[in-house]
């Protein structure tokens, strides 16, 4: 009895507060036929509906219904503030022209020439309301890019550059480690041909030295940190990663003559807008763009390998022993390749960063770019490589003189032709 009398209780108060809670009265009539049985409710009685979940489901659909008529009615709310702002504004001047035209009656009657002007007044009025509400929303869609804040500072890409020189320098000196050099490996005419191609003759040329290498593989290192460094300043330099020469060309093209013809916060918005509707457009871009440099990596370096005569338990070291050694340090590269860019690209207002390499046969000058093997002070002759990447900074200070300021913040490293006599 006590427990019938206990759920009779709960059953009571919960029907009080649906009554209080719920507009809609529950449908009258007994209680349930278990409180008079003085038992339990058999499975029968609780596969019917209860009273208090359909309350409950009433009161949450009421809750969100509420929710959105106030979200609506907050932002109804906004616009006539925006609206009753500008009526202020108009009527102020109104009110501004009245005083004057006040002024003028009582010394007497208006002119002909005062009429006129105040005609002419409120017919331009009328006429440039239109072109300012067209300006204003033209600056409100700009303040978010005119006053945006940069997502990373000067240093935080400085540092990303920095961690990417890294990445290229430990992959290649695993790669020197695993490999052997020996006079008697098979030469390929074709890596040699494409490295050539890619790197110099020069660079090339000092590769089929077997002896030397076999002896002190150093300078293969290099050149696989100038292979490696070369692809990645190649992607970098593209206005979008992955985008057709086509494409490319003309946004590029486009972007220069944006940058020294407008102001920085123009340009830079472009920039970010035709970035981004870019991906929008292709958006498998990114993917195909992250898979083609992997490849390009993996195909240099074994290219500059063998065309030095290296070898991996007695086989040539081949793409796909590339990418199955070093898949991870290589797919780091191409991430952070990636998102440096994109940085660059999308989220960087305030100026330009460009990833800077240094063509084979330019003359040395200390200035613009560092030894890397640390004769800077006396370093001297014509380019072979470049080894690290380096990162430079343009922002248009003035707008009127077409100003831009350069700022070198870290110097790419190279390697000179005379870094054959430092290693024979």
């Amino acid at each position: 009895m006590a427990l019938q009398v206990m759920i009779r209780g709960l059953y009571d108060t919960a029907v009080d507060f649906l009554a209080l809670r719920n507009p809609t009265p529950p449908p009258s009539g007994p209680a349930p036929a278990y409180f008079d049985r003085g038992t339990l409710p058999d499975a029968t009685d609780l596969a019917e509906p209860s009273l208090m979940r359909r309350g409950t489901e009433n009161i949450a659909n009421q809750l969100a219904r509420s929710q959105a008529e106030v979200a609506r009615l907050e932002e109804r709310c906004r616009q006539l503030e925006r609206a009753l702002k500008g009526t202020r504004e108009m009527l102020e001047s109104r009110e501004a022209e009245l005083d004057q035209l006040r002024k003028s009656s009582s010394t007497g009657s208006l002119t002909d020439e005062t009429q006129d002007n105040y005609q002419g007044r409120r017919s331009r009025s009328r006429l440039t309301t239109p072109l300012l509400e067209e300006q204003r929303a033209q600056a409100l869609g700009s303040e978010m890019y005119m006053t945006r804040v940069d997502t990373w500072s000067g240093q935080q890409v400085i540092q990303a550059v920095r961690d990417l020189n890294s990445e290229i320098i430990q992959l290649a000196s695993s790669a020197v480690e695993l490999c052997t050099f020996d006079i008697q490996n098979p030469s390929s005419p074709q890596a040699m041909q494409d490295t050539s191609a890619r790197l110099g003759s020069n660079l090339a040329g000092l590769l089929s030295a077997r002896e030397r290498n076999s002896q002190d593989p150093t300078l293969v290192g290099l050149a696989l940190q100038a292979g490696m460094a070369t692809a990645i300043a190649r992607a970098m330099a593209t206005f979008a990663l992955g985008l057709p020469s086509r494409s490319e060309t003309v946004l590029s093209s486009l972007y220069s003559h944006i940058f020294v013809s407008e102001p920085q916060p123009t340009s830079s918005r472009w920039r970010s807008l035709a970035h981004k509707h870019v991906h929008t457009l292709y958006p498998g871009l990114a993917d195909y763009a992250a898979e083609e440099l992997r490849e390009t990596l993996c195909r240099w370096t074994s290219d500059i390998l063998v065309a030095a005569g290296a070898s991996h338990e007695s086989t040539s070291p081949s793409r796909a022993w590339i990418r199955e050694t070093f898949g991870d340090q290589v797919g780091r590269m191409v991430k952070s390749t990636a998102g440096i860019a994109t940085i660059c690209r999308e989220e960087i207002m305030s100026t330009n960063f460009d990833i800077l390499s240094v063509e084979p046969g330019q003359l040395f000058d200390v200035r613009i770019m560092e030894d890397a093997l640390g004769y800077t002070t006396s370093a001297h002759g014509a380019v072979l490589a470049t080894t690290e990447l380096g990162l430079r900074r343009m922002t248009r200070k003035n707008a009127s003189d077409r100003t831009i300021e350069q700022q070198l913040l870290c110097r790419p490293k190279v390697i000179m032709h005379s870094v054959a006599e430092v290693f024979s």
